[in-house]
Formats: C-alpha cells, sequence, structure tokens
C-alpha cells in the first residue's frame, strides 16, 4: 500500500467517523469543519492540522 493510499483511507474513515464535519486538504494543511467549506473563509470552528492523522486525533479530542 502507498502512501496516498493510506492518506485516502484515513480521510474515508474520517469522513465516516465524524459525518458532520467537512474534511479537506489543501496547500498541504488539513481542516475539518462543522459547516459547510465555501472555499472563501474558514467557518468560525474549523480544525487544523499539518497532517490527516492529526486531524484526526484533533477530531477525536472534539468527540469527549
Amino acid at each position: 500500500m502507498t502512501a496516498a493510499e493510506d492518506v485516502g483511507d484515513l480521510v474515508d474513515e474520517m469522513r465516516r467517523a465524524f459525518p458532520e464535519w467537512a474534511i479537506v486538504e489543501t496547500g498541504g494543511r488539513w481542516y475539518a469543519s462543522p459547516g459547510p467549506l465555501n472555499g472563501e473563509q474558514l467557518p468560525a470552528g474549523t480544525l487544523r492540522a499539518d497532517s490527516p492523522a492529526a486531524l484526526y486525533v484533533l477530531l477525536e479530542k472534539r468527540r469527549r
């Protein structure tokens, strides 16, 4: 399995585990938004991380 496949699998897992969050990667940064993303401005409460694994950890902390 390649690194890209690993990332894709993790993103798919995050989307299933946290369906209320919009999850995207742009410019090497990962974002999870509690609302829709319009591409112009990040909504309040948006989480930011340097990797999908770090974003997953942040989402897990929010769940508790």
